[in-house]
């Protein structure tokens, strides 16, 4: 059951309809600075909000209109080429132009929409969108941090209907130690039981410097502590949240390999909020699978995962000191917050489970290195996709731009615990 399956009502007067056209629309343009045009009584060449839109790096505007839904009001032919006529006005000049509106969807003036955008793109105009509140309310189910500010009565409600009877939350922060973090896990929390199994490093992270020894064993016992939780609450749904240091998140995801069916959570720093992933594949993020060459025979391979950045592979050679065979898991445009759906995430761990069966296939003992730029939901993923059973070592780097050389520490994901190699720190020399 989603949001577009009730009949939600529009805000009650222009001015919140006004901020909810203005949140809806950065979240859709990925532009925080997207705002409102003006003030009441100036004039507004037809645009309430603007900004930039992500994709495209142009200017688009909306102009919003308030009508009575509920008893069939819509805008009207005449009122939209209205506001059409004033928004060329606009400076500097629209890519795109939306008439939003809380009342209801009109056939004809869909239809005058789309004669306005023909009769524009003619002569190098903007092209014309208008969009009814039902409309609008769809596009909650992509952007649900609006829906939670706009109707968090109603989110709520919905989680309450559609969270999982129990939930066994891995919570896991390596960083600065934040009090409640955890509390305001938001559609979670309305799961009849919420079983935490914490993993607290954060007293071991000082002057933005994490002591990884000491961090680790906060960890060791992941495996243990979700069988024993699985056997106290064996209908209980599986879950991750992290804010953590990507080696260590790779570290716990290795632990949890054989729970495949784990739920992934990201934190969002505006809202302090705890979306899930959403189910299905999303959007095609263009992953894919680049051998890079190098020796034929190697006892070394590094594997780059690309998804929120690149990797700078000059930073990756200041750690090691030797030849190696080389792969890249890549997305076709990497960024930040690109990945919202379970199936993107998946995606991506399955191309980087590829990359490490072919590197054992070529060479059974090579060392792996693994030097990953991707949000913590993707670097759980990663670390489920590693075998301990199967693979040498598989080295995770952890990058920070306040240290020297830029990867400073490791761990391998498939050492023992008592290995005294499962952790490698820079002092002075290469890794190899």
């Amino acid at each position: 059951m989603t949001f577009n399956a009730y009949q939600i009502p529009p805000p009650s007067d222009w001015q919140a309809f006004e901020r909810f056209s203005r949140d809806i629309f950065a979240a859709i343009w990925q532009d925080q600075l997207a705002q409102m045009h003006g003030r009441v009584g100036q004039a507004q060449a037809g645009v309430d909000v603007y900004g930039t839109n992500h994709t495209t790096g142009k200017l688009e505007a909306v102009q919003c209109k308030g009508k009575d839904g509920r008893y069939g009001h819509s805008v009207e032919n005449a009122e939209l080429q209205a506001e059409v006529k004033k928004a060329l006005k606009f400076s500097p000049a629209i890519h795109h132009y939306y008439l939003v509106t809380t009342g209801a969807v009109d056939a004809m003036v869909q239809a005058e929409a789309r004669r306005l955008t023909e009769e524009h793109g003619k002569i190098g105009l903007f092209p014309v969108t208008v969009l009814a509140w039902e409309q609008l309310v769809t596009l909650l189910e992509s952007h649900k941090s609006v829906a939670r500010k706009h109707f968090r009565a109603l989110h709520v409600a919905l989680a309450e209907i559609h969270a999982p009877a129990e939930l066994i939350a891995i919570c896991h922060q390596t960083f600065q130690h934040v009090h409640g973090l955890f509390d305001r896990v938001d559609p979670v929390a309305a799961a009849e039981g919420f079983h935490p199994i914490l993993m607290d490093g954060s007293p071991y992270f000082d002057g933005y410097v994490l002591d990884v020894q000491a961090a680790l064993p906060s960890q060791r016992y992941l495996f243990r502590n979700i069988c024993d939780q699985l056997r106290t609450h064996p209908r209980a749904e599986l879950a991750y949240f992290g804010i953590a240091h990507i080696p260590l998140i790779m570290h716990a995801g290795t632990a949890a390999s054989t729970k495949a069916g784990v739920r992934l959570y990201e934190l969002e720093g505006t809202t302090g909020q705890w979306p899930a992933l959403q189910d299905g594949e999303g959007n095609d993020l263009g992953v894919e699978l680049v051998d890079e060459g190098g020796p034929t025979q190697f006892e070394h391979a590094v594997v780059r995962v690309e998804v929120s950045a690149r990797v700078n592979v000059a930073e990756v050679e200041e750690t090691l000191g030797t030849s190696y065979r080389h792969f890249v898991v890549r997305v076709a445009e990497p960024a930040r917050g690109i990945v919202s759906h379970q199936g993107q995430a998946t995606k991506i761990a399955h191309a980087f489970r590829n990359v490490l069966d072919k590197i054992h296939n070529e060479a059974p003992k090579a060392r792996m290195h693994v030097f990953a730029a991707v949000p913590v939901s993707v670097a759980f993923r990663l670390g489920q996709m590693v075998n301990a059973n199967m693979y040498r070592s598989v080295f995770a780097y952890n990058y920070s731009q306040r240290s020297a050389p830029p990867y400073h520490w490791a761990v391998d994901l498939v050492a023992r615990e008592t290995d005294p190699e499962q952790i490698w720190v820079w002092k002075g020399q290469k890794i190899v």
